[in-house]
């Protein structure tokens, strides 16, 4: 049975900047932390804007849920000044996450940037009878996972680096960056084909850009042996309510009009028509 979502008021428990211009939140909310669930959000009011701004669940814990996000506009601004004791109204659990098929050993999840908040959240879900790879893509060294990476930089950055959570014991950590400064040269899907033939199940979460090479891989491996396995895919796009009332993230799929904010964010990868996704 579905648990029913909250508004809340809740305290911030700690905001820090973890990466260049991305913060690590942990606030205080014990009812939506322990209904949460990978790949679901929270909307979070900033300020006096009247848009509520969606954020991935990135980790829960001991009635605590964490955020990870980029500062990108003035709601996120407003949010990454927060500081300890601070109150934020928050409405969530929200949406429909990932889901693991009973059957499945071999998950490979691809992030691309900060899409990477989620997929943390998933990983820490898995069991352990599950063998993970995580592809992370990045402009630069400074911006992928820190805690699956050697410090780098100054002590000073080193020291925030070190406040994420490490990636699971086990994982398969695969950096890829755009400068080629860790890790390939080049993005995140530049070496999926070499990760497919091993996965069950796919999960990613990045920019649509990233989604539309993906569809592209998945269309060209038709024609080979190889085929693009159930790939769940997690969509950000600007939202009205966050709930499925005011219609404002409605997109095309092969399975007619869906909201991201309530029959998302999570997706199959081959149910979206891509061409048609202006975000």
């Amino acid at each position: 049975m579905e648990k029913a979502k909250k508004q809340i008021l809740c305290s911030v428990a700690s905001n820090v900047e973890v990466m260049p211009g991305i913060h690590r939140m942990w606030i205080e909310a014990p009812d939506i932390a322990v209904a949460a669930q990978p790949g679901q959000f929270i909307t979070v009011r900033c300020g006096d804007f009247t848009l509520r701004r969606p954020l991935s669940v990135h980790q829960v814990s001991s009635g605590e849920l964490a955020l990870l996000f980029k500062v990108a506009g003035k709601g996120t601004l407003w949010l990454s000044r927060r500081q300890t004791s601070d109150k934020i109204d928050i409405l969530g659990p929200l949406g429909k996450g990932f889901s693991i098929e009973p059957g499945a050993r071999n998950l490979l999840l691809v992030a691309g940037g900060i899409g990477i908040a989620p997929l943390v959240f998933l990983m820490r879900h898995a069991s352990p009878q599950h063998q993970i790879t995580l592809i992370h893509g990045a402009s630069t060294a400074a911006h992928l996972y820190p805690s699956a990476m050697p410090k780098i930089g100054p002590s000073s950055a080193g020291e925030k680096r070190s406040k994420l959570s490490p990636i699971p014991k086990g994982v398969q950590f695969v950096p890829v960056t755009e400068d080629g400064s860790m890790g390939k040269k080049g993005m995140a899907t530049d070496i999926l084909p070499d990760f497919l033939d091993r996965a069950d199940q796919v999960y990613a979460c990045g920019p649509v850009d990233m989604y539309k090479a993906m569809a592209e891989t998945s269309r060209q491996a038709k024609q080979s042996n190889l085929k693009l396995r159930k790939c769940q895919v997690s969509l950000e796009v600007r939202m009205g309510c966050g709930f499925g009332a005011c219609y404002s993230c409605t997109i095309n799929t092969k399975k007619g009009l869906k909201q991201v904010c309530s029959d998302g964010p999570v997706f199959e990868l081959e149910d979206i028509i891509w061409q048609e996704v202006r975000i």
